[in-house]
């Protein structure tokens, strides 16, 4: 609809403009070819005024004749000029009254008419007024599909006012030049109507083709359809090939935010998905250490109670859970505190390879309970990252706490410390006790353990790992978890900044 109406309105702007124009210039060409023909049809009654006065005056000379004899020597006169001049001339007195004219026929010779023609008689009432006041007048006629022009000027002889003659003159070619000339520019124009129809239609559907197909766009993409496919390809330097340009432009910026606000939404749910989670984790977590201690507590309260065994394994048993729960309220207080981030002010420049290492020698003795070892290789001693020491502390703690509770008995976790790019890359790898497949969507969320077969006193309350991802995060970098079989590996990338260290 927006096409055809595009295009209609171009097709009859332009093609009523130039129709008016080539009007308008048609009507100004007859104009002027009527005006120059016109005066140049005066300029010859003028001059053939002029030839005739002058024979007329050496005619009355010759003969001697008085103007009282005009009467009699009027019809050899007017012959004699009508075979001199070749025009027909009339002649009417000093009273008005008609006296005779003379034209030539086809056979060459000039006759003399008595009888006043119609023409002459309304052109002899506009022209006597003119010759009254000793004036000349001519006046150009179109009668029986002839151009005429009839002269009239007073004659005077002998400074004595005698009558006026008459002479017209055919200029039928004169203006039959001028239509055809006219009629060869409205050929032209017709042809030239065509031409530019022609190019205005090409010119309209170049313009209104990619404003349609804009237009399409728009509704597509306001729609929600073919968003990818929303925008033609219009290749092209003037405003619409800028136009079409912007809106790819808008486009994208809008497809941007949409994106960013899905992202956004997304994260959201996930958030509130992982506290809902977390809520139901640690509140199920929370009533087996309270329903162990809270049992024992009844059965050890009793009055009559005095078995000493069994008193000695309810404390030993309310003192492992207790401890038990303190550290899952431990973690989960430092999970929600991540939320805070790591303020600038705080943090400050650390030797990567000076604090792991420190974490593996205070790790070092529970790894060895269980003949583990803790190999670090690859360490550069001048790679700083900035940070907040005790923050990044508890992901090298929880990470090689992680890698004993799970590893198999008798062999190493190997730390490896790379850069790559503008990150240290902290690598902890080892070897599990089984090849059950580990969740690698769910190991970073709270509360997720790996159902191995770790022995118990090594188990885990699940909050170390999602822990670790926060920390990584909160200093702007991440962390991955990869299962090849028996042996897994975790990657913490952490961003070098500014040091002469690093430099």
């Amino acid at each position: 609809m927006i096409k055809r109406s595009i295009y209609r309105k171009f097709m009859v702007g332009f093609m009523a403009l130039f129709i008016v124009a080539a009007g308008c210039l048609y009507a100004y060409m007859d104009y002027i070819l009527n005006k120059q023909a016109i005066q140049a049809v005066k300029e010859d009654m003028k001059k053939l005024q002029m030839t005739s006065y002058g024979y007329i005056q050496q005619y009355f000379l010759f003969n001697d004749t008085d103007v009282g004899d005009l009467k009699v020597h009027i019809q050899p006169l007017l012959l004699s000029l009508s075979r001199t001049g070749g025009h027909p001339t009339a002649f009417y007195n000093k009273d008005g009254r008609f006296m005779g004219e003379a034209y030539l026929l086809v056979n060459g010779n000039a006759f003399f008419e008595k009888q006043e023609s119609g023409l002459l008689q309304q052109i002899n009432q506009v022209h006597a007024a003119i010759t009254q006041n000793n004036g000349s007048a001519v006046t150009i006629t179109n009668e029986y599909g002839k151009r005429l022009a009839l002269m009239s000027f007073p004659f005077y002889f002998k400074d004595s006012y005698a009558g006026v003659f008459c002479i017209s003159s055919d200029y039928t070619a004169r203006f039959k030049q001028n239509s055809a000339i006219l009629q060869s520019f409205g050929w032209f124009s017709a042809g030239l109507i065509l031409v530019v129809s022609l190019f205005v239609h090409v010119l309209t559907n170049k313009i209104s083709r990619p404003l349609a197909a804009l237009s399409h766009a728009l509704r597509e993409f306001g729609a929600g359809r073919n968003a990818a496919k929303a925008v033609p390809a219009i290749r092209r330097e003037d405003e619409i090939g800028q136009l079409a340009g912007s809106f790819q432009q808008m486009k994208d910026q809008i497809e941007e935010h949409m994106h960013r606000i899905a992202a956004e939404q997304t994260k959201v749910v996930a958030l509130e998905q992982s506290r809902r989670r977390f809520y139901q984790h640690i509140t199920h977590e929370l009533k087996t250490p309270i329903a162990t201690i809270s049992g024992y507590a009844q059965i050890i309260s009793k009055r009559d109670f005095n078995d000493a065994v069994f008193l000695g394994k309810a404390a030993g048993k309310i003192k492992l859970e207790s401890d038990r729960l303190h550290e899952m309220i431990t973690q989960a207080l430092e999970l929600a505190q991540q939320d805070e981030g790591v303020r600038e002010q705080d943090a400050e420049p650390l030797d990567l390879a000076a604090e792991i290492e420190d974490c593996c020698e205070d790790m070092a003795i529970k790894a060895a309970r269980y003949g583990m070892k803790l190999e670090l290789a690859g360490s550069p001693a001048d790679w700083t990252v900035f940070g907040q020491r005790a923050e990044l502390r508890k992901v090298w703690i929880n990470l090689l706490d992680n890698g004993i509770k799970y590893g198999a008995v008798g062999t190493a976790i190997h730390i490896q410390i790379q850069r790559q790019g503008n990150n240290a890359a902290i690598q902890f790898s080892n070897e599990l006790d089984d090849e059950t497949a580990v969740d690698s969507q769910l190991v970073f969320e709270p509360f997720y353990q790996h159902r191995g077969t770790a022995p118990s006193e090594r188990g885990s309350i699940g909050l170390g790992l999602a822990i670790c991802k926060s920390i990584a995060e909160h200093h702007g970098g991440t962390i991955t978890f990869c299962q090849e079989g028996r042996y897994v590996k975790v990657r913490v990338k952490l961003p070098l900044r500014p040091y002469a260290g690093n430099i």
